[in-house]
């Protein structure tokens, strides 16, 4: 029987060693051996500046490879290299790595050593907070985890979830933590923009540089200079302005439409999205390396139903913030516990304020669930008594109503205006003032 070497063992498949700890060792072509730790759950490997782990060797692709701890242990993943990905001697596009594996790039050799240990946690949070974010789930701890190592460097954030997650919510709460905090966070939202107007909104545009042109407009780039840029929806952004925001995130300059002159930015980007973005590389919607641009460190929010044991601690943050407090009866607690909230966190708050809005004591009882209507998969088997909205004000009602009827849109404010038979500017003022 031919003898396994220890570079062939790394790929043996089987169930992985529970590994605490892992650090790559890199020896480059030429210059100092150094050691990485593999303190996030994702590092990518390239020659480009934007990597975890950048590398200076002619043979290795900008995005080589990436390491991303999952269940089944740490996966070394080929990211389309040009010069391929080897484990020792042999050729992989992906593979579980056991410690003592030697990775090969271009002529760059990293060896993987990890310690064997229990299964434990990897990073969890010091606490069940992060800015506006809570949990006490395994799930979000080890985001708060991630969070408080990444929050005060300028690496670019990629933060995936379901709609109504909390996806702006995290990265204010990002930006809030980090040496950025004193100065602009500016949100903009590639979904919600018209496509014509889109180039002018993040770059800003010269007077006379288009019909209606009056004066010059500074665009978000610019207005989140020495800040933080929160690209919302990034999924949404048409395919040709992603060439020009992919220059802008390398160089951080950027021309304004109209312009002849490159303009400096510093700023530091974070993006959003609910769409799986490696598939819609697939589907030709996305740049792949736009994506990898944007995808430096990328942390995923488990939907509320992945995490309901943080249900009753979300509801109560909710209800706290108000200027009359409330609390929850263990019958509502029961009730909203059986839901599996496709809304999300969005849709408990939408929930939650409605409630409040027709309550009269301290207290939130099931008669008071009155926009609360699941009607889908496994819903609440504890029926909810129909309340009386006799003494309550118009305003109070109609909030209620704006609040749940956005969510059953899922956000769409067009959709929702035209279920309220009020216009979308109406409705934008009427946000503006129950926000107040």
């Amino acid at each position: 029987m031919t003898k396994l070497t220890d570079q062939t063992k790394a790929l043996r498949v089987g169930p992985p060693p529970a590994y605490r700890t892992a650090r790559l060792v890199i020896t480059p072509p030429a210059g100092a051996i150094r050691s990485v730790v593999l303190s996030v759950p994702q590092v990518r490997i390239g020659s480009s500046s934007a990597n975890d782990v950048a590398l200076a060797d002619a043979h290795v692709s900008r995005f080589h490879c990436e390491i991303r701890k999952t269940e089944e242990g740490y996966m070394l993943r080929d990211l389309g290299s040009l010069n391929g990905t080897r484990v020792g001697d042999v050729d992989v596009k992906a593979c579980v790595l056991r410690s003592g594996a030697v990775i090969a790039l271009g002529g760059t050799h990293i060896r993987f050593l990890a310690d064997d240990g229990s299964p434990e946690e990897f990073l969890v949070g010091k606490s069940d907070s992060f800015g506006n974010l809570v949990g006490r789930s395994p799930r979000m701890r080890e985001v708060f985890g991630v969070l408080e190592r990444i929050a005060a460097t300028d690496l670019t954030v990629l933060i995936g979830g379901e709609t109504g997650s909390g996806k702006d919510v995290m990265a204010r709460a990002i930006h809030a933590a980090s040496p950025r905090a004193a100065k602009p966070f500016v949100v903009f939202d590639c979904g919600a923009v018209a496509p014509s107007l889109i180039e002018s909104e993040l770059f800003g545009h010269v007077k006379g540089a288009f019909t209606g042109a009056s004066d010059s407009h500074d665009g978000a780039f610019v207005r989140a200079h020495g800040g933080t840029l929160f690209l919302d929806e990034i999924g949404e952004l048409s395919l040709p302005l992603q060439p020009k925001l992919l220059r802008a995130l390398e160089a951080r300059t950027i021309r304004p439409v109209g312009g002849g002159q490159e303009i400096p930015v510093d700023v530091r980007i974070l993006a959003a999205t609910h769409r799986d973005l490696e598939q819609a590389i697939k589907a030709g919607s996305i740049r792949e390396d736009l994506f990898y641009r944007l995808s430096v460190v990328t942390i995923q929010i488990p939907a509320l139903r992945e995490r309901i044991e943080d249900l009753s601690m979300l509801a109560d943050k909710m209800v706290e913030s108000r200027a009359k407090p409330l609390h929850l009866s263990p019958e509502v607690l029961t009730i909203l516990e059986k839901y599996d909230w496709p809304g999300n966190v969005r849709e408990l708050r939408n929930v939650i304020e409605s409630a409040a809005a027709v309550c009269d004591g301290d207290t939130i009882e099931p008669q008071h669930l009155v926009f609360f209507r699941p009607n889908r998969g496994e819903r609440s088997k504890t029926p909810v008594a129909e309340p009386s909205l006799a003494g309550q004000s118009l305003e109070t009602v109609e909030k209620a109503a704006i609040l749940q009827t956005l969510e059953r849109c899922g956000g769409n404010k067009a959709q929702a205006a035209r279920e309220l038979g009020i216009s979308t500017s109406t409705l934008y003022e009427k946000l503006k003032k129950y926000s107040g």
